[in-house]
């Protein structure tokens, strides 16, 4: 059996790679980074490859994430946003997922991780 796959879109090197450290270090498979809305559309095309989780990143490139969100709630693939805005100002578009502050806190990220998969959903052995 596989890990639970987590799919990453965040457009800054830098944080995606640390976010995809955290993940894998967590004992899940990683997905991406993608960094353009384009890019996270044709990853969740990918029927076989459909995340079990997903960390979005607010904005990308100067663009709303939001058709993200949209689309990974028509997949019921749950996700998380991180962010360097202020929550009160993403909470309209984004509802009531978790919000994550960049930079990312490790043991809360993962935590918001393990609470919407549940204990029941593999990882590789990792923690």
């Amino acid at each position: 059996m596989t890990s639970a796959r987590v799919l990453i879109v965040e457009d800054e090197f830098i944080i995606a790679d640390e976010i995809a450290s955290i993940v894998s270090d967590a004992g899940y498979s990683v997905l991406g980074p993608v960094g353009t809305v384009d890019a996270a559309e044709k990853a969740l095309a990918v029927a076989e490859e459909k995340p079990d989780f997903a960390i979005v990143d607010a904005n990308l490139r100067g663009g709303s994430s939001a058709p993200i969100a949209h689309r990974l709630r028509a997949l019921s693939v749950p996700f998380c946003v991180c962010t360097g805005y202020r929550f009160n100002d993403l909470k309209p578009t984004f509802g009531d997922v978790s919000l994550l502050q960049k930079p990312v806190d490790r043991r809360t990220l993962v935590a918001v991780i393990r609470a919407a998969l549940g204990p029941q959903v593999q990882t590789n052995g990792a923690s």
